[in-house]
């Protein structure tokens, strides 16, 4: 919403209005979070805009999600002794509140309004007007911030010319950090949701067959079948293996994201210890330099290739693999190659369902398309298994 160019005099009153109950929300407000981030990034902007005008000091003040009183987010200026009681503001208090409740600009001067709390700092020698400009997130007014004027009778000419611009900037960082805040908690959801589907495929379908097993050799040992007993048994037995094999690497894949050297790096990391794992042995083929990719991008595209050799080491009777990197004009592909059985011949030794059917697969789907890329499969019985992703890219990255 713009602000007016025209400000609101306040008329003069003995001080903040007394304390009100705490009201509820408006509909349609943004329930926007305050954080360390976007305080830091707030009060930067404050600091360019106490500068640009010319103030003393400023503060920036949000009305929290649920209602109620005003918090101090960042203050410029305000000497420490100040900022205790500015924490907390009542939310219908005098010019701030006058702002919140009009949705425009108040001006009053220094003998009024805010001199119960700010004492010196407002009303002493050297101190001049005080503003307090609403501020909005997606067209709701969720805060106010001040400046407060030096020794002045009236405000300078071309301060409220400044204050459309300077408000729109504020209230484009908070509509960016709801954004943020939004995609984050998507993000967290949607990863939520796929660790379900990991555990489901790596312990939920083995506790189902060992249940299955379970009974058969009750039924097995009751007719006195020692043959059969011992085949269930040795049936649990492995799948219990398999079972806590995929679990610790469940723990190790949520524990180990992609660390700040990069992709490329957490690859190779990765590398030098699986065929001491696995038997399989492993080599990462770089071929795209100076890769650099987005933190997200960079992290799907690690747990694409994390789950593509977890289907080697379970499924390929691979004895080699290798993951390649590199550049086309358009995209970025990464592909994870073996030399085991090929998929076909896999899903029947595993027992898997057919095509589009098995968890591992519409996982790396999935995450693939929470980037924007495409996921190809190309194998055939005894001549191994391709897993290659294509990433779309931004053109002019270096070759």
């Amino acid at each position: 919403m713009p602000v007016s160019r025209k400000p609101t005099q306040i008329h003069p009153e003995p001080g903040c209005a007394p304390r009100a109950a705490a009201k509820p929300p408006r509909p349609g407000a943004c329930d926007i979070v305050a954080s360390p981030e976007l305080h830091a990034l707030l009060e930067r902007g404050l600091k360019a805009i106490v500068a640009l005008a010319g103030a003393r000091g400023g503060v920036i003040r949000l009305v929290p999600p649920a209602g109620g009183a005003m918090q101090l987010v960042c203050a410029v200026g305000l000497p420490p002794d100040i900022l205790a009681s500015e924490a907390l503001v009542e939310s219908d208090c005098g010019m701030c509140g006058a702002a919140l409740r009009t949705d425009d600009v108040q001006v009053q001067d220094a003998n009024l309004g805010c001199a119960r709390r700010m004492g010196v700092f407002a009303t002493g020698p050297g101190t001049g007007p005080m503003l307090a400009v609403p501020l909005h997130c997606r067209g709701a007014t969720i805060g106010v911030f001040n400046l407060f004027f030096g020794d002045a009778a009236r405000l300078p000419s071309d301060v409220m010319g400044l204050l459309g611009p300077v408000s729109a900037m504020l209230d484009l960082v908070l509509d960016n950090a709801l954004l943020e805040q939004e995609r984050l908690q998507t993000s967290l959801s949607a990863e939520r949701q796929m660790l379900a589907s990991e555990i489901h495929d790596s312990l939920a379908q083995g506790l189902a067959f060992m249940r299955m097993r379970m009974s058969l050799l009750q039924d097995a040992i009751r007719a006195g079948n020692g043959a059969q007993s011992l085949k269930y048994f040795r049936d649990i037995q492995e799948s219990l293996g398999e079972a806590h094999a995929g679990l610790r690497q469940l723990i190790t894949h949520f524990r180990q994201p992609v660390d700040r050297q990069g992709l490329v790096h957490a690859l190779e990391t990765t590398a030098r210890t699986f065929r001491d794992r696995t038997g399989v042995d492993l080599r990462i083929e770089n071929r795209a330099r100076d890769l650099r990719l987005p933190a997200e991008q960079e992290s799907q595209v690690y747990q694409i290739v994390r789950e593509a050799l977890a289907n080697v080491i379970k499924h390929a009777g691979a004895t080699n693999a290798r993951v390649v990197l590199e550049r086309t004009a358009k995209s970025l592909r990464v592909s994870v190659e073996d030399d085991g059985a090929g998929a076909r011949l896999a899903r029947r030794r595993a027992g898997a369902p057919g095509d589009g059917d098995h968890y591992g697969l519409e996982i790396m789907r999935e995450r693939a398309r929470r980037i924007g890329g495409r996921l190809r499969i190309v194998s055939a019985p005894g001549k191994g298994t391709q897993v290659c992703l294509s990433i779309p890219q931004a053109p002019g990255n270096p070759d």
